[in-house]
């Protein structure tokens, strides 16, 4: 058997790092950044994955003094295994015996199946938040195994979202957690059902009918989208009592990276032939602004908690920058539809 097995070609989804280089977003979380790296080995079109999230602002007052008050959520319209059954990936979940793991593992890569591993982060050196201090299972993707040097090759997101080399030894104790006992499934391998799509008259069908459904999806959710725009004012009205809130940062830097992928999947849409408003300009124009007004928030809310000093004049900064994030989300929402309208039309 040879030193190594690995498979060929197996790269990182790495669309939102060339759109945001200087920062580690997720295509709206990790699960998606899974997703689309399968879809990226198994040469398979992206656009369902991109359209299978709505995301929606959400706030809670009566959740201030703790967490969840307010969030850009994300919904998604159909189950990972339907969203990649369609795209033609099958899963097969397995619960190996740990002492057979690497002979899995190896059996796997050798027949061209990537395969996710659920391990607990507790036991994974360089997750700052849960290494050592606190338990959850999290899926790992495993594309080579070297047999000599018994390092395992996986591709996940500990401090930005690339391939890392590990030794097994230490993979595998995070595969022996009692956190396994709610998953006793820890081992999905993924397959191709059917070959890759070869005949470009068929994947522009495709791509017309995943647009399409697109379009349907962002329209059942028009109402609630736009409802859901006043969230914003309500936190800027109650944002005196959440700055002080610790989550706050956290909070604002999941809203930041959900509105980046926004911004992604809508430059994706683009080349689609999607804009016969001619409404780039305009749309990705009020985009940066919404993403640079969160991220100004955010900047604003860290200087206040490192001073210890929440002011009434940043607390008004701050409202006020939410009141503009609205109207601007306004337009912005305004616009989208529009260009979704004329798109459905032809």
């Amino acid at each position: 058997m040879e030193e190594m097995v690995s498979l060929d070609n197996f790269q990182p989804f790495d669309g939102m790092k060339k759109m945001f280089p200087h920062h580690n977003f997720p295509y709206f979380n990790c699960e998606y950044n899974l997703y689309l790296t399968l879809a990226g080995y198994f040469k398979k079109d992206s656009l369902p994955i991109l359209n299978n999230v709505v995301s929606i602002y959400r706030f809670d007052k009566q959740k201030i003094t703790t967490k969840g008050y307010f969030k850009l959520e994300v919904l998604n319209l159909e189950e990972g295994d339907t969203l990649l059954a369609k795209m033609g990936i099958s899963i097969r979940r397995k619960s190996p015996d740990i002492d057979a793991l690497q002979d899995e593992i190896i059996s796997s890569i050798s027949n061209g199946h990537p395969i996710s591993i659920f391990i607990d982060l507790f036991y994974q050196r360089g997750r700052e938040f849960y290494f050592n201090k606190q338990h959850g299972l999290h899926p790992v993707l495993v594309y080579g195994f070297h047999l000599t040097q018994k390092e395992i090759y996986t591709v996940d997101d500990i401090t930005e979202y690339r391939r890392y080399s590990l030794p097994f030894s230490e993979f595998k104790n995070g595969c022996m957690s009692v956190e396994h006992l709610k998953m006793p499934n820890y081992y999905w391998e993924y397959a191709l059902k059917s070959p890759a799509d070869q005949d470009g008259l068929l994947n522009k069908k495709l791509a017309r009918s995943n647009i399409h459904e697109f379009v349907e999806n962002m329209y059942r959710y028009q109402n609630e989208i736009t409802e859901s725009l006043k969230n914003i004012l309500m936190l800027a009205k109650n944002f005196e009592f959440v700055i002080t809130n610790e989550t706050i940062i956290e909070t604002l830097s999941s809203t930041i990276y959900r509105k980046c992928s926004e911004k992604y999947r809508l430059n994706t849409l683009y080349k689609y032939n999607m804009d016969h408003r001619n409404a780039k300009n305009t749309m990705d124009s009020l985009l940066d602004q919404i993403i640079d007004d969160w991220m100004l928030i955010r900047i604003y809310c860290t200087k206040a908690i490192h001073s210890k000093k929440f002011t009434k004049e940043i607390v008004d900064k701050c409202a006020g920058i939410l009141e503009r994030i609205y109207v601007n989300e306004t337009h912005f929402n305004n616009q989208f539809f529009f260009m979704l309208q004329a798109a459905e039309s032809l």
